[in-house]
Formats: C-alpha cells, sequence, structure tokens
C-alpha cells in the first residue's frame, strides 16, 4: 500500500508540474496569436496528455516496471507510448488539420524538437549538479585524510 501511494504522489507531481508548464507555454502562445479564449475541452485535452506523461514517467524512470534497464532505453520505452498518446490526443480533439502533410511534419518536428530539448537540459542539469557533488566528495575526503 506505501508503494501504491508513492507511484501515486510521483505521478501527482510530475502531472502538476507539466500541466504547469503546458499551460504557461500555452499562454504565451495565445498571446502572441491574439487569442483570448480557449475551449475547455482544450484545457481537459492537455490535462490526460499532462497526466499520461507523468504516468509513463514514472513507469519509464523509476525501478518500478524495469530494474536494471540503460537510461537510453528508458527514454525509447517514454518516448515511444507518450508520442502514440500525444498523437491519438491531436488528433482526437482536432488540434490541427489532420489531412494536412504540412501539419504532420510540423506536429513530429515540434515533439522531436521538445523532447530532444527537454532530455538535453535534464541531463545537463545533472551532470552540472554531479560534479557539484564530486567537488564537494573530493574536499570532504581530502579534509578527511588531512586530520
Amino acid at each position: 500500500m506505501k508503494k501504491f501511494f508513492q507511484v501515486g504522489v510521483a505521478i501527482k507531481e510530475l502531472t502538476a508540474l507539466c500541466y504547469t508548464a503546458t499551460m504557461c507555454i500555452y499562454m504565451i502562445f495565445l498571446w502572441m496569436f491574439e487569442q483570448e479564449t480557449v475551449q475547455l475541452s482544450t484545457l481537459f485535452s492537455l490535462l490526460l496528455v499532462c497526466i499520461a506523461a507523468g504516468t509513463m514517467q514514472v513507469a519509464a524512470f523509476s525501478d518500478l516496471l524495469f530494474k536494471k534497464l540503460a537510461y537510453g532505453w528508458r527514454l525509447v520505452v517514454f518516448v515511444v507510448p507518450f508520442g502514440a498518446v500525444l498523437t491519438t490526443m491531436a488528433v482526437a480533439c482536432g488540434w490541427f488539420p489532420t489531412d494536412q502533410a504540412g501539419a504532420w511534419v510540423t506536429f513530429g518536428a515540434v515533439f522531436v524538437l521538445i523532447f530532444v530539448t527537454i532530455t538535453g537540459g535534464i541531463e545537463l542539469y545533472y551532470r552540472l549538479s554531479g560534479r557539484r557533488w564530486d567537488d564537494r566528495l573530493d574536499w570532504y575526503k581530502k579534509n578527511r585524510q588531512q586530520e
């Protein structure tokens, strides 16, 4: 039961972060295109996508389903089903004209661009923070040896 609540809290937190970021970006685009109204169905569809993203992140990047899986494979385990869910929601909710090939190319390119940017940012953050912790550990070992 404890594990169930831990997973639930993790999904809830990731969903909240995703939805907040999505709404901030969406507001910027609404402002850029001088839109002052949003359809309630659009907000709900974005919420569903964010719930799916949070759930898939917990499934792919925790040890819940895969105990020993390389990070690259975890990315694949996340991005393939998430891309399918996102595409399904985009078609079902009419996010773009699905009969135009250019819209599909744009959708795919934006998806890949955002995925690569976020993944690169997370990787950079962990590398930088890892170096910071390595420096602190080296300092601690050095000072401990002097005592």
